[in-house]
């Protein structure tokens, strides 16, 4: 076959791909993951019994906005980490700024507490769980992540994965606030972005197998 004959014939198939069509996947993904998220969380776990009442406190919100702080640049982070070419360095730097910041807040905090409460802080009630659980609970948003991420084209297997599981923990983390009872700045600036933190390195490993095309 001639090459312009081949070229011909590959073009026949060609059809027009929708604005943002990238974002658009990226963000079906999102909602699905979360979704699916809170479907484990009820079944597991439930919902807090006093959460009208936690919704009124000024700490809760401040609770909420972190692992949104990390979603939305985490979207434009794995929209980019899906097409050849396109720059992440500065994306990466917006996603790690929640997370700096927290540590920040979380530091000063410790600084002028006394010392004797200082690991309370730390350790909360709930430390030998909470990072597991928000771990599980990032799963299917990981899974559902992973599958929309190869339907694109990542250049790089092991920075997308480890892109969508940034993504997919901070779900983890917004769907765990309607369950998890620590409302201390120290505790989450540990063990939930430790959670974070696991499941971006389960996306790093899995998608040099996942995503290989």
């Amino acid at each position: 076959m001639k090459t312009r004959d081949l070229v011909s014939r590959l073009a026949d198939d060609l059809v027009p791909i929708e604005p943002n069509a990238v974002a658009k996947r990226i963000g079906r993904a999102l909602i699905q993951g979360l979704t699916a998220s809170t479907i484990v969380l009820v079944a597991l776990y439930g919902v807090r019994g006093d959460m009208p009442a936690m919704m009124a406190t000024p700490l809760f919100w401040l609770k909420l906005m972190f692992p949104l702080a990390i979603i939305v640049p985490a979207l434009k982070l794995a929209e980019r980490l899906g097409q050849p070419g396109v720059p992440t360095k500065r994306a990466w730097m917006t996603v790690l700024l929640p997370i700096l910041t927290l540590w920040l807040a979380a530091a000063i905090i410790l600084l002028f507490t006394p010392r004797g409460y200082r690991l309370q802080l730390m350790l909360g009630s709930t430390w030998r769980v909470s990072t597991l659980n928000i771990v599980l609970l990032s799963l299917p948003p990981l899974g559902l992540a992973m599958k929309s991420m190869k339907g694109l084209a990542p250049p790089h297997l092991a920075l997308a994965g480890a892109g969508v599981g940034l993504l997919a923990g901070a779900e983890g983390v917004l769907v765990y606030t309607l369950y998890g009872v620590e409302m201390s700045v120290p505790f989450w600036g540990i063990w939930y972005v430790l959670a974070i933190g696991i499941t971006t390195a389960i996306g790093a490993l899995l998608g040099p197998r996942l995503l290989d095309w």
